[in-house]
């Protein structure tokens, strides 16, 4: 009797097809999340620019402001050619679906105080502010409709 050639079986095969697509769905979402954090951190190191932004506005003005750092007219503004104007549009590529890019990043400065935040693409948003703090919050508090401004 002729000998019995092995092969798999339709339902081995199956199965092997099935726990590929399995472990590509899993990567596929991994590689998203990665990409957002990644995004994420790019909002971070951007807005951090703002941070000293912000203290070369106030060490320069006479008196000492942090105003001129939300001034939307920074681009044309040789005094702070590279103030928040610059790095609003570097920021904004990083924006979530879902956001508007001209509306962001929301802005808020007097004389003694700014605060600055962004949304981020993993859920929140990105603050930080003139007391030094800088990191992840849940509602937008840097606006002036807020009267106390700040990622506190």
């Amino acid at each position: 009797m002729p000998k019995k050639a092995e092969s798999f079986t339709l339902i081995e095969l199956l199965v092997v097809i099935a726990i590929i697509g399995l472990l590509t769905s899993i990567v596929s979402v991994a590689a998203l999340n990665v990409r957002k954090k990644g995004r994420d951190a790019g909002i971070q190191s951007t807005l951090y620019q703002v941070r000293i932004e912000a203290t070369l506005i106030k060490n320069s003005t006479d008196p000492s402001s942090y105003v001129a750092l939300c001034d939307t007219d920074t681009l044309n503004n040789t005094a702070y050619p590279d103030t928040l104007g610059v790095i609003e549009t570097e920021v904004r590529k990083y924006i979530p679906p879902g956001f508007n890019a001209s509306d962001y990043p929301e802005c808020y400065a007097d004389i003694n105080r700014y605060c600055v935040q962004f949304p981020l693409n993993m859920g929140g948003f990105y603050c930080l502010d003139s007391t030094g703090y800088a990191g992840t919050m849940t509602t937008t508090n840097c606006t002036s409709a807020n009267p106390n401004p700040s990622c506190q």
